[in-house]
Order: C-alpha cells, then structure tokens, then sequence
C-alpha cells in the first residue's frame, strides 16, 4: 500500500483552501489495515522529534553538535523541497491521504480526530 500525502493550500485572506500539493509518499506496504497505514503516514509527515522531510538520521544542534532525528523514516519519500531549504510543514487536519492499493486510490481528508473517506 502507497500513501501520497497532500498538503493543503489557502488563501490567507479567507482561509479557503485554493489547492493540494503533493509532499510525500509513505510506503505502507507492511500494513494490512487502511487505518494503521494512515496513522503511520500521519506520524511520520509530522515534525515530533526533528524533522519528516530533512531526509537525515542526525541534525545540527546551535551547540556545533549533532542530535538524533527522531521523525527519519526510510519509508517516507520527500515529494517536493521548500526553495529555502528548510523542513516542511507537519501534515494537519484538512490536508489529504490519497492510499493506492491496485488500481482503486481511495482519498481521505485528515479531520479532527482520525480520518474521512472524501
């Protein structure tokens, strides 16, 4: 199972959303269960302990020292770079999980506590 995590685009006056872009994609192929896989594209688009999309196992301290980064995954692709070379975003709700098992993708949208099937 294949999970392409879109972010959510707004309009900052309104706050409508104008868009998606497509910012990872998590191999879930070790799990059987929709839910599980979309718990673990979830957590791991998420900045807990360092960053998802600085694709690095350690990251600089301001000390000149190295820190663990906790939110490496090898199972999560990096689908877009920010020009500034900062990390993105943590994934949020109303941002979507598109999951692609054969040829049936099916959409969820990311809600205030688990997900909806869009």
């Amino acid at each position: 199972m294949k999970i392409t995590v879109q972010h959510s685009e707004r309009n900052r006056e309104t706050g409508d959303v104008t868009g998606f872009t497509n910012v990872a994609s998590v191999d879930a192929s070790g799990f059987d269960n929709i839910d599980q896989a979309l718990e673990y594209a979830y957590r791991f688009t998420n900045n807990v302990m360092g960053s998802w999309s600085i694709k690095k196992e350690f990251l600089p301290t301001r000390d000149g020292g190295e820190m663990a980064n906790g939110d490496f995954n090898a199972d999560v692709t990096v689908l877009r770079q920010r020009p500034d070379g900062m990390g993105q975003r943590s994934t949020m709700m109303g941002d979507r999980m598109i999951v692609e098992i054969g040829d049936c993708p099916s959409v969820y949208e990311v809600a205030g506590f688990g997900f909806e099937k869009v």
